[in-house]
C-alpha cells in the first residue's frame, strides 16, 4: 500500500544520502485524548532544553480559539536545578489527522511569535500512553510518555521507531526523570 511506497522512498533517499522530510503519521487521532501532561523521556533538544531534567509538557485545548496551549517545565542541568518554564500556542495544520501541528513560542518581553514551527506527531500508541514528536528536518525530536519512566524494552522500541523514521539514535539524549521532583507538580496549561 501507500505506507510501503513511502517506506521504499525513505530507504531509497537514505541510500542516496538524503532523507525525505519527516512526515506526521497519517492515522487520525483524537486531539482531546492527546491533551494533558506528557513526560519527555528523550529528545534531540532545542538549545534551551539541552540539559533538561524532569521535563514535562502539558497541553490544554482552547475551544474558543481552536488552538491549544503548551506549558513546558523542567529542571536545568540536575534533578533539583533551577526550574525553567515556557509557553507555546499550538495550531492544527491538518484537520484530517490532527497530527500535523504548528507551534508559536512565547518569548520574554515579546510575547507569542508569529512564527509557526512544524510539530509532527509521528507515532502515538493506541492507548495514548506514548508518543514521538518530530520535526521535518529531523533536527529535533521528543519521545514522551504519560509516566516518567518506561520499562527498558518499551523505551527501546520507541528508539527503534525513531531509527525507522530516519533519526540517528546516537543524537538522542535520554532525559533524566526523578519522580520525586517538584517539577512534576504540573500546572494545568493556561489557555493561550
Amino acid at each position: 500500500g501507500s505506507s510501503t511506497i513511502r517506506r521504499l522512498a525513505r530507504v531509497s533517499s537514505a541510500v542516496m544520502g538524503k532523507l525525505e522530510p519527516l512526515k506526521a503519521m497519517d492515522k487520525k487521532i483524537e486531539l482531546g485524548k492527546f491533551m494533558g501532561s506528557w513526560y519527555v523521556l528523550a529528545h534531540i533538544p532545542v538549545f534551551v532544553e539541552k540539559n533538561a531534567w524532569n521535563a514535562v509538557e502539558t497541553y490544554k485545548w482552547d475551544a474558543a480559539n481552536k488552538r491549544f496551549g503548551v506549558h513546558y517545565k523542567f529542571n536545568e542541568a540536575k534533578a533539583d536545578g533551577k526550574v525553567s518554564e515556557s509557553e507555546q500556542r499550538g495550531y492544527i495544520h491538518n484537520y484530517d489527522t490532527f497530527t500535523d501541528l504548528r507551534v508559536s513560542p512565547k518569548l520574554p518581553l515579546f510575547g507569542y511569535t508569529p512564527l509557526r514551527l512544524p510539530y509532527l506527531i509521528c507515532h502515538l500508541s493506541d492507548d495514548y500512553q506514548t508518543t514521538i514528536v518530530g520535526y521535518p528536518s529531523r533536527s529535533y525530536l521528543w519521545i514522551m510518555a504519560r509516566t516518567p519512566t518506561l520499562p527498558d524494552a518499551e523505551y527501546a522500541k520507541l528508539i527503534d521507531k525513531t531509527k525507522q523514521m530516519g533519526y540517528d539514535p546516537a543524537q538522542i539524549r535520554k532525559v533524566p526523570q526523578e519522580p520525586s521532583s517538584p517539577a512534576f507538580a504540573v500546572p494545568t496549561a493556561p489557555v493561550p
